[in-house]
């Protein structure tokens, strides 16, 4: 069974790119991994993943 990861962060970059490289890393270590990426409407988080 596939490990499931949820990340959230938002409103600047300052919190959205280094979430970014965390899920990079992850599916580096873990190809087979589904990540969820939460983060609130019409911010920069759901413009930039």
């Amino acid at each position: 069974m596939a490990k499931r990861i949820i990340i959230s962060g938002g409103g600047t970059g300052g919190h959205i790119f280094p979430a970014i490289a965390i899920a990079d890393a992850l599916k580096k270590l873990h190809p087979d991994i589904e990540l969820l990426f939460v983060g609130a409407n019409g911010r920069m988080e759901m413009e930039k993943v």
